[in-house]
């Protein structure tokens, strides 16, 4: 851990991250910009960002999901927070409760849902090892959308459990017919409650949630392959059995989808300058995160109330003084409490507009 106290010492708890990929059951779109592919022939549509959290597969991988340092050695950003936690995530905190992914599906991802926190606690021997439950929210980047950039969220009005079960019994497009579908439009986004059904669409998606690897599938085939009992509804016996989770009065209220839409709440713009709220914290206590654009030449002032993941989308700029760059290996990085919670500056140096996301877990204390 030298390495890692010298890096704290000259970049001040600004902590450089390498890309960390994550194999999945659906196929990537190749819009990660690194090598999808795993060495076992899995595919890795997802990458996790300023991830605390080990991924849960099937086929295990030891620190498959962990974030690592940008150091000589391998260094997770979980075992970094264990050695230095009141730099990194404050005072009597001993975590980073949030979890941030970019998804990059070639096909819209199995239609699921995932356990509420309390479904969680109240039954730790169907998801063993889990604190939380998965509430998540979505930003789609501008990029290419790939094949069908349109996101099934909730049940139609009326809607029971007797229902959704023939539905599934009779296949996912029978399913589908249930709920009700929006366009995923570049610079909006959406939340998902908990216990709701949701099919998200191939729009490359910035996804923020709880640090939780729940989830029930309600099909049994993706991309051609056909899922075990194991990687469908973990936990339970029978997907009939989990749709006991399934919160039917959220999921079908008439305005659902108008309900838990988002758009960008900007809470500052001067010259060159702008920040917006993308995941506003009156949506959730449980997690946020901004979007900031600087001009060229111009910088913003920070100063947050807790840690935070920063992923660099366009542009290039100085996070005080550590180099920033929309470009693999120089776009991701953990902020620790001791920088993030004191006025700090992110200025942009190169020709375009810098656009940068900060992505909060809940607030401290």
């Amino acid at each position: 851990m030298r390495s890692l106290d010298r890096l704290l010492l000259d970049a001040g708890g600004v902590l450089p991250l390498r890309p960390t990929l994550v194999r999945r059951f659906y196929r990537d779109a190749g819009r990660l910009g690194v090598r999808t592919m795993a060495r076992d022939g899995a595919w890795r549509p997802e990458r996790w960002i300023a991830s605390t959290v080990a991924a849960a597969n099937p086929r295990h991988i030891p620190g498959e999901g962990l974030s690592e340092i940008r150091i000589p050695g391998r260094v997770t950003l979980r075992a970094a927070i264990a050695r230095r936690p009141d730099e990194l995530v404050g005072a009597g905190q001993r975590t980073f409760d949030v979890l941030v992914k970019i998804l990059d599906p070639l096909l819209p991802i199995v239609f699921h849902f995932h356990a509420t926190d309390a479904q969680v606690r109240r039954m730790p021997r169907r998801f063993p090892g889990h604190r939380f439950g998965k509430d998540e929210a979505y930003y789609f980047l501008d990029a290419p959308k790939a094949t069908c950039p349109y996101t099934h969220a909730g049940l139609a009005r009326g809607v029971k459990p007797r229902d959704l079960e023939r539905a599934l019994a009779s296949g996912s497009d029978a399913a589908l017919e249930l709920s009700p579908s929006f366009l995923q439009r570049v610079g909006e986004g959406f939340f998902v409650p908990a216990g709701v059904p949701h099919r998200p669409g191939t729009a490359l998606t910035l996804e923020i949630q709880q640090p939780s690897n729940v989830y029930t599938l309600l099909e049994t085939h993706a991309n051609g392959r056909r899922l075990s009992a194991r990687q469908a509804y973990p936990g339970f016996a029978s997907l009939g059995g989990a749709l006991a989770l399934v919160d039917f009065p959220t999921s079908t209220r008439a305005d659902f989808v108008e309900r838990h839409h988002l758009a960008p709440e900007i809470v500052r713009r001067e010259r060159g300058i702008e920040e917006a709220w993308i995941f506003p914290p009156r949506v959730t206590r449980k997690f946020s995160g901004k979007r900031v654009r600087v001009a060229p030449g111009r910088a913003i002032e920070i100063v947050e109330s807790t840690p935070y993941a920063l992923f660099v989308w366009r542009g290039q700029g100085m996070l005080g003084r550590v180099p920033v760059a929309a470009r693999p290996g120089r776009d991701e990085f953990f902020v620790g409490a001791a920088v993030a919670t004191r006025p700090h500056r992110l200025r942009a140096t190169g020709r375009d507009t810098l656009e940068a996301f900060l992505l909060f877990p809940p607030a401290l204390g």
